[in-house]
């Protein structure tokens, strides 16, 4: 309470600041601010007046509620950090805070008030420390929150290029196994390329069709760029599968990969898009757009996947057939005959390459990796064991983690990057202020006022309001009550009750002004508000408390009356986001459990998928609570979207059990870690690998989103790797005689042959006598493909390529 000079001319400075007249005439605070009886009204200003100032140095200034000569005033609103005396007076503070009030009564005054806030933001950011050469500082402005909220996740989409040259870089690095003509590096770019195809065309779209890009929207390219990877190494995985069957042409073999591929990829792709789809009908306008870019560009990504990356796997299948160089495309020799013929080693590992005759031969040691050690080490029994204690932990630590760790709230300050003025002056308002706020009760229609019974029911009101716990018993204010005692009430009839209102009463209590509202010819009030003060109120659930008690009360009233308060739109969020993403959840948790039964049919493989996306969102609602993390509309939408993810993985073991040919559940479960691990690894660390950069972002949307993806994926990873397989050992479901297993498994016929629906051996069988140089070498030697036994119409749809033979690329 020192400084006060210092706090006096920087209010006086505020005023005289002017725009610059470039779009309108130049104009100042008098031209905008909000006026009672003619003066500008600035809420604290009374803190700088002399007569505060005498009563502070006499040691008359009590502490919370202080008698002005225009009626108690309550200090702790523009006080904060204060030391009282013994007679509860103050006698130091740490912090004053002042309030500018600015019009918003005409679509040109608020245009005016929003330029001249601008005004105000720019010149306090110039002034600096040279001027508050004693004090220290904050500021804020109505449009404080929204615009430093868009400069922390705008300024942070600079890691998206990052992220894109990560995945590129990963992918190749991941494919580049083989030789020259068989490595697929290359192709991987494409893949990425796909999938930020698919981004573009659904921001393009969505921007076209007038859906607002709210700030939430900025991790979508993150979020899409891994569900993309993870489609582009599953195909990759099925088509290097292929590579063993040395009779089948490109078309065919475009069709095989399809085939094996097309259902994991589809139901991914399917649940992804269901779940946004659900979530875009959420109450919230940030989870909704969020849920529709995501939704849309997931959409696009798969089809991307499908035509884009399926022709590039082509143009990739005629190279390696004609034995063409991975970057020059020239016909080159196998590094056999060139090592036999005395050629250098760098030549030959650098000019050298074969089309490949064996399975996997073109994958990278971080593709052959899981196949060969997870087999070996999950289905080793010890290890089952080991592994079902750890999921027992992890699911004991998540339930924990719900019941005793997990909150609800969002600080509106965590919005907004650290560094910003707004994180500044936020933190210092809840420190040193609390969270105190006005809740007004408004009659908006007219009342006979003079009726015994109304002025009874307006008492009863405000006696029934102060008596709530949480609100302060002296500090609310009533133009009523102070009027119903006043000396001025004039209880003749309704004319004369407002007129002795509007002409003796408001102006000797000229803070009431705002509160009444007359007719056109004064003579009767048509609206009317009176006011209770909350004491202070952090914690958000009692936040949302109170709001949900002053409205009952409101809507108990024998009258027409409702509770209002401008903060009241964030705290709705804390009433609704609990039962809003628990009805979301379970809602997306159905339709994931219609989608599997559509493509994995079988109801144990279904249950055990079921079984996995339900352990994975109980681990991460414990975790985001042990984290810190609390259920907010932010995180929110990572939920709905973890419920997509959390099928991806388990859904690309499964259908890969259930095209197994084994016999036993060990044959089927290791069928299904030799082609599902791979790409499931690798798929999930590309995707850490581009949501990582996000650790160096100081914006809290892309800090949780961070968070919640790390758990998402590396739960996903861990329950699809380790224990589906477990569970699949035990209780996967096994053949009947014929060696069908359901829709996704063809019959085998007694003629040896496979029919059109059993995909895990392609439908042929390797042909060790042909030449793969000779015309049977591309498909001739069998004819048409195999049309009998029985499969789904969704399998055959998804493999529909290899009933066809493309002539063109027949002569290769």
């Amino acid at each position: 309470m020192t400084a006060s000079t210092g706090r006096i001319v920087a209010h006086q400075l505020v005023r005289t600041w002017k725009t610059d007249g470039s779009v309108d005439d130049a104009f100042g605070y008098e031209d905008v601010c909000g006026r009672l009886d003619g003066e500008c009204q600035v809420w604290g200003s009374l803190m700088l007046s002399d007569e505060f100032w005498d009563a502070y140095q006499a040691g008359n200034a009590h502490f919370p509620f202080w008698e002005s000569s225009w009626g108690p005033a309550d200090l702790s609103l523009w006080l904060g950090g204060t030391n009282l005396s013994e007679n509860e007076t103050v006698h130091s503070a740490t912090s004053m805070k002042i309030t500018f009030t600015l019009r918003q009564d005409s679509e040109d005054y608020k245009k005016r008030a929003l330029e001249w806030e601008h005004v105000y933001i720019a010149n306090m950011q110039e002034l600096g420390d040279d001027y508050f050469t004693t004090l220290d500082y904050a500021y804020s402005s109505s449009q404080s929150m929204g615009d430093e909220l868009d400069r922390g996740t705008k300024g942070d989409i600079i890691y998206f290029s990052l992220t894109f040259t990560l995945m590129i870089t990963y992918a190749s690095i991941v494919s580049s196994g083989g030789d020259c003509v068989s490595t697929r590096a290359l192709l991987a770019n494409a893949g990425v390329l796909a999938a930020g195809m698919g981004i573009m065309a659904a921001f393009g779209l969505l921007s076209f069709v007038g859906v607002h890009f709210v700030n939430i929207c900025g991790v979508v390219p993150f979020l899409v760029l891994g569900i993309g990877v993870d489609d582009m190494f599953l195909l990759m995985s099925s088509w290097s599968s292929t590579m063993g069957t040395r009779d089948l042409s490109v078309p065919r073999r475009i069709g095989a990969t399809f085939r094996a591929a097309g259902i994991g990829i589809t139901i991914t792709s399917i649940t992804d898009f269901l779940a946004f789809a659900i979530g875009a009908s959420s109450v919230f306008l940030s989870v909704r757009n969020f849920c529709l870019y995501s939704g849309v560009a997931v959409l696009f990504c798969y089809l991307c996947n499908a035509t884009f990356f399926g022709g590039c796997l082509a143009v990739h299948g005629r190279r390696v057939y004609s034995g063409r160089h991975t970057i020059t495309c020239r016909k080159i020799r196998a590094r056999k005959d060139m090592s036999e013929e005395g050629e250098k080693c760098c030549k030959i590992c650098m000019c050298g390459g074969a089309t490949p005759d064996s399975e996997f031969a073109d994958e990278s040691p971080f593709e052959k990796g899981p196949r060969i050690l997870l087999p070996r080490l999950v289905l080793w029994n010890p290890a089952k064991a080991v592994i079902v204690l750890l999921f027992c932990g992890y699911l004991a630590a998540s339930i924990w983690g719900v019941v005793y760790k997990l909150e609800q709230g969002l600080r509106l300050k965590d919005l907004v990057l650290r560094s910003s003025y707004y994180h500044k002056f936020n933190t210092w308002d809840e420190t040193d202020f609390g969270v105190a706020f006005p809740v007004a009760f408004v009659i908006p229609e007219p009342k006979v006022y003079t009726n015994a019974s109304t002025m009874m029911n307006m008492i009863e009101l405000m006696t029934e309001a102060r008596k709530d716990p949480d609100i302060s018993i002296t500090g609310s204010y009533c133009w009523f009550d102070d009027y119903f005692f006043s000396p001025y009430i004039n209880l003749t009839d309704e004319a004369a009750f407002a007129r002795a209102l509007r002409e003796d009463f408001l102006p000797r209590n000229t803070r009431y002004v705002m509160d009444v509202v007359f007719d056109e010819n004064n003579e009767t009030i048509v609206a009317s508000r009176c006011h209770v003060f909350s004491k202070v109120v952090t914690e958000s659930t009692r936040q949302a408390e109170l709001m949900i008690r002053m409205r009952e009360l409101a809507d108990s009233a024998p009258f027409h009356t409702f509770a209002y308060q401008p903060a009241f739109v964030y705290f709705e969020q804390y009433v609704m986001i609990m039962s809003s993403t628990l009805q979301t959840v379970g809602i997306t948790l159905a339709v994931m459990f219609v989608i599997t039964f559509i493509f994995l049919v079988h109801p144990i493989i279904v249950l055990l998928v079921f079984f996995n996306i339900v352990m994975i969102l109980v681990g991460i609602f414990g975790f985001m609570g042990i984290w810190g993390l609390t259920l907010s509309s932010v995180t929110m939408i990572h939920l709905i979207m973890s419920v997509g993810f959390s099928v991806d993985f388990s859904a690309h073991v499964c259908s890969a059990y259930m095209l197994s040919e084994a016999r036993t559940r060990r044959g089927r479960t290791e069928y299904a870690l030799v082609h599902a691990s791979g790409p499931i690894l690798n798929s999930g660390l590309s995707s850490l690998l581009g949501i990582v950069v996000l650790i160096f972002s100081d914006s809290f949307i892309f800090q949780s989103f961070f968070k919640i993806m790390l758990l998402v994926i590396s739960f996903g990873i861990l329950h699809a790797v380790f224990l589906i397989p477990v569970l699949l050992s035990w209780l996967g479901p096994l053949p009947s005689d014929d060696g069908s297993l359901s829709a996704l498994s063809g019959k085998k016929h007694s003629n040896g042959n496979l029919g059109n629906g059993n995909v895990a051996a392609l439908g042929y069988k390797k042909r060790h006598s042909r030449s793969f140089v000779d015309g049977e070498a591309n498909g001739h030697s069998n004819g048409k493909a195999h049309t009998n036994g029985s499969s789904s119409p969704i399998s055959d749809a998804l493999g529909y390529m290899s009933a066809y033979e493309n002539k063109a690329f027949t002569d290769l």
